[in-house]
């Protein structure tokens, strides 16, 4: 008779376990996506879109799905297994909510070239021939301080790789897949643009002009 409830709690503790190694699985998959892509062992579109995208985020639903039912069967240990059985379930939902709401940003396309001045864009190695505006972002009508340009730069992420009394220039390694940019911040009498370049071929939920707009209000603020 004893060796029922005994039998029951092991049961109950090996399906819990279970549940924790499916929740922390889908993030150690996207780990093993990242070191792969930055290392160059697998392209951006490989890691990212299938490792991480498809990949971990059906794992996540699994650990989803186990954990529900491991809550579900424990409910008659409950003061031995239910609150762990809970906090799976809340941590595993977070994990699935984060995949899917992430999948859904990332998959939204963006301008990858972006600067304040489609006439005369300043100059980016690696740029396209026609970069584009984004929506708010504009020039500064002033003629901002190289000191002003650097700080602007270096609060976005950037590595200073270039700075003189008329322009600015930067690189930014994202730690996300590698998916890093370039930065130039073109300084005129009267007048202050930028210009970033994403050095990746990917959609990005609009990261680029973000970056940009991240520098623009930068420069504005220290005026």
């Amino acid at each position: 008779m004893t060796s029922g409830p005994r039998s029951r709690l092991k049961t109950g503790m090996m399906k819990v376990k279970v549940a924790i190694g499916l929740t922390v699985l889908a993030p150690l998959i996207t780990f093993g996506a990242i070191l792969l892509t930055r290392n160059g062992v697998v392209p951006l579109a490989f890691g990212l879109d299938v490792l991480t995208l498809m990949v971990a985020w059906i794992v996540s639903v699994v650990a989803l799905i186990f954990a529900v039912i491991s809550l579900v069967l424990s409910l008659g240990q409950f003061r031995r297994l239910g609150l762990i059985s809970v906090a799976i379930v809340l941590v595993s939902g977070a994990i699935c909510a984060a995949y899917f709401f992430q999948g859904r940003a990332i998959g939204v396309g963006g301008p990858l070239d972006v600067t304040t001045d489609v006439a005369e864009p300043p100059a980016v190695p690696g740029g396209t021939a026609t970069p584009v505006a984004c929506p708010g972002v504009d020039a500064v009508m002033r003629q901002v301080a190289p000191a002003e340009a650097t700080a602007a730069l270096q609060a976005a992420g950037f590595s200073i790789t270039e700075s003189q009394l008329f322009r600015s220039r930067g690189v930014r390694d994202g730690f996300w897949f590698g998916m890093g940019h370039e930065a130039h911040i073109r300084i005129r009498p009267g007048r202050t643009d930028v210009r970033v370049v994403a050095r990746y071929d990917h959609t990005d939920g609009g990261e680029t002009c973000r970056i940009a707009g991240q520098m623009v209000a930068a420069l504005q603020t220290a005026s």
